[in-house]
């Protein structure tokens, strides 16, 4: 059994744990290995410790001894002018509790809460070579666009997935 629960900045070195270690065996052969080998949980906790908690939705699943095993966060679109009005900024789960369901509680309770503010359309970039990226496509997403992501020495193709009526994710 998970609860799904939400989370605020006190959650930050969990949430960069399952970051950096779903990064390191979701992404390898897909990233080059020396950035996914940089990556740590100092620097993520850092990131998620400055992360506006208080003006998004940030979920997190907990297994049976409460350990946080994935997450999901997302709140108003950063890009202004653009029909999707909500975007999910991240959603990462623990290799050991994927296809299991989780990743679809987690969508679900942040799109909820972007429905209840009157957001109902959103948005999520993921990368291209995801090999994940079936998942929005079964919960409804299309694919918009796709474009080159670069950040921290990191450099990778991105894609948009959109839903112009969220509620379908409910």
């Amino acid at each position: 059994m998970f609860n799904i629960r939400r989370a605020d900045v006190n959650d930050a070195p969990a949430i960069a744990r399952v970051t950096v270690d779903t990064w390191k065996t979701a992404y390898r052969g897909v990233i080059a290995d020396e950035y996914l080998k940089q990556l740590n949980y100092q620097e993520r906790e850092k990131g998620w410790r400055q992360f506006p908690f208080q003006d998004s939705w940030v979920y997190v699943a907990e297994n049976d001894e409460e350990r946080i095993i994935g997450f999901a966060a997302g709140g108003l679109h950063r890009e202004a002018g653009s029909v999707y009005q909500g975007e999910v900024y991240a959603m990462y789960i623990d290799e050991a509790y994927q296809h299991q369901g989780i990743g679809t509680l987690l969508l679900r309770a942040v799109v909820r809460k972007m429905l209840a503010a009157g957001l109902n359309s959103l948005i999520i970039w993921v990368l291209s070579d995801n090999p994940y990226r079936r998942f929005y496509e079964r919960h409804g997403g299309i694919p918009l666009e796709s474009k080159l992501l670069t950040m921290d020495g990191f450099e990778n193709e991105i894609t948009a997935y959109g839903w112009l009526d969220a509620r379908i994710i409910k």
